[in-house]
């Protein structure tokens, strides 16, 4: 996405902005600018004769209108007239406004300080194509007047977007209107254009405007000091929809030179995506990253009645928040200093770090104790009748400052921690290799640094039972699919995407799963990770299941690519 730093090895990238730019400011703008090789292409792509017009709507250091502008003459075109750019940062755009000028004569009035929300789409002419790489704010950051001009600009296009979207979802959205029929669209986007639920009405709106979209997916990140994952997007014919959607899969952004020096603008080696299915979110395009038959195999299983997500077996959500876990968490030494009594504590696990095995029990959580992975939470409900020590301690905290936090202070009373609930398992929402599900057999609770599990009580199973089911190849394949890399590597499951996850599931011989239950939990303890999959496979996958040695390990394979992909993606390209 649009940056303030690239790789120095980027030696033709942009045209360079004062040396001192603010970093956080940049932060807020969503600020990350890309690299010339990746902007030269798009721009090839999208401008392909002599009289196109051209937009960035945010143009940052000016890569994509200074590639612009080369292109179009190359093409004997005529730049002047025919560039056009919109910024919102008025360092940016006063510093490469003047360049891109000097060097190409472009017309001032052509590049316009704004932000391209507050732009209607009739006050532009209409555009052959639009490059660019949007600003990249999440919903945290992205909110306030901005955000609602942002979704008013989305729903002008008959585009609803959530109030959790990040901000180039509305931006697409927005900028496709800016161009006129059988307009093209290339764009850096990040790859929560494949996965994030919100981006659904997105993929919907590219489906019913273009004749064709193209996503570029990359094995080497395209920004390797940022920790967002990005694909290419190549949307089009505007008009000419609804539209076929393709993938190609890269190793890396070098490879878009040989795709250039080709004849025409096709691209070569792509695989054709059952569009429907990807817009409406019931497909994600990770899925297409992992050989056929796998994919095939995963599939069917997913319509199985011998399987099903995660979510029509339990109820998956965040730990509490405390919004001061210093004054919250509490080790047995402040608990005597203060003379706490115990009926205002409640057991807690703090991290990942406390589980060993399948099971978290009452053992497991007094050696988390002493190594600081868990403890207590204070736990009171009113000011009425608060014993003089714990009166003390909240006095304590607020001299302190604690109630004065976010969270605090919009709690009455503010020392009063909410959702605090024993669920029957937790579930890692950040994990390295495959994310841990494990039964709450301490009867702890948890803070948001995990997923806490509830089950439904109509499927009678129990933490253990479902920690079990958890350990075969085939949920290790579709945690891999349903959840998503982060630039560092690990693997990320939000709530709704861990209720995606799909799980084995049979009704024949229950004390079986009990009993592997059990062993499992000894395997794990003992680091014998393989074994506990290999274990899980042969029981439930292949005799509960009946599916062969052949099928769990093209599970397991198709796995390990996406779980090497991931990690490959930790190092800088």
């Amino acid at each position: 996405m649009r940056g303030e730093r690239v790789a120095t090895n980027m030696s033709d990238f942009v045209l360079s902005l004062p040396e001192q730019r603010d970093a956080e400011r940049a932060k807020a703008l969503g600020a990350f600018y890309t690299d010339s090789q990746i902007a030269e292409f798009l721009v090839w792509w999208a401008v392909r004769t002599p009289g196109e017009t051209v937009i960035d709507p945010c143009f940052g250091g000016g890569v994509f209108l200074r590639c612009a502008c080369k292109r179009l003459a190359s093409l004997g075109g005529d730049p002047p007239n025919q560039v056009f750019g919109v910024e919102l940062d008025p360092i940016a755009f006063r510093t490469v406004s003047d360049k891109l000028c000097d060097e190409f004569c472009l017309r001032k009035r052509n590049l316009v300080l704004s932000d391209i929300f507050e732009i209607e789409p009739d006050h532009l002419q209409q555009f052959e194509s639009v490059v660019g790489n949007p600003p990249f704010i999440r919903y945290q950051r992205f909110a306030g007047d901005s955000r609602s001009r942002a979704l008013k600009r989305a729903l002008q296009q008959n585009v609803n977007l959530s109030q959790l979207s990040s901000s180039w979802a509305p931006f697409l959205v927005h900028v496709t209107s800016l161009l006129g029929n059988g307009g093209r669209l290339g764009l850096v986007m990040p790859m929560e254009v494949g996965h994030a639920s919100y981006a659904k009405p997105v993929l919907e709106y590219l489906r019913r405007v273009f004749e064709s979209v193209t996503f570029l997916t990359f094995r080497k990140k395209l920004f390797p000091d940022l920790s967002e994952n990005t694909l290419l997007l190549l949307a089009e014919n505007k008009g000419g929809g609804p539209a076929r959607f393709y993938l190609r899969d890269l190793l890396h952004s070098g490879q878009l030179a040989r795709i250039q020096a080709q004849q025409g603008f096709r691209i070569p080696g792509t695989r054709l995506l059952d569009a429907d299915k990807v817009s409406e979110g019931n497909h994600r395009i990770v899925e297409n990253l992992i050989p056929k038959k796998a994919r095939d195999l995963y599939r069917e299983l997913k319509h199985s009645t011998l399987t099903r997500p995660l979510g029509m077996l339990a109820d998956v959500g965040v730990g509490y928040v405390t919004g001061a876990n210093s004054f919250f968490h509490l080790d047995r030494g402040r608990i005597a200093k203060w003379a706490i009594p115990r009926h205002y504590l409640r057991a807690a696990v703090f991290r990942s770090r406390a589980f060993s095995g399948l099971r978290f029990t009452r053992n497991d959580w007094g050696k988390a104790l002493y190594n600081g992975d868990a403890g207590y939470l204070l736990s009171l409900e009113s000011e009425a009748d608060l014993p003089t020590s714990v009166r003390n301690y909240v006095n304590f905290g607020e001299q302190q400052g604690f109630s004065r936090s976010f969270k605090c202070r919009s709690r009455s009373p503010w020392f009063r921690v909410p959702h605090v609930n024993k669920p029957d398992a937790f579930l890692t929402y950040m994990s390295g290799a495959m994310p841990r599900l494990v039964a709450n057999d301490a009867g702890a609770v948890a803070s948001n640094t995990l997923h806490v599990v509830r089950l439904f009580a109509d499927w009678g199973l129990a933490g253990p039972e479902l920690a079990a089911l958890w350990q075969t190849s085939l949920t290790g394949l579709s945690a891999e699919i349903e959840g998503h890399g982060l630039g560092g590597g690990m693997l990320k499951l939000e709530p709704r995407e861990a209720e995606n996850v799909l799980l084995p599931v049979s009704d024949r011989d229950p004390h079986s799963l009990k009993r592997l239950a059990v062993e499992l939990d000894s395997l794990a303890r003992l680091e014998k990770n393989d074994c506990v999959q290999e274990q899980a496979d042969n029981t439930i996958l292949i005799g509960l299941l009946g599916l062969s040695k052949r099928e769990c390990q093209l599970l397991q394979d198709a796995a390990a690519v996406l779980r090497a992909r991931r990690y490959s993606r930790s190092q800088s390209s």
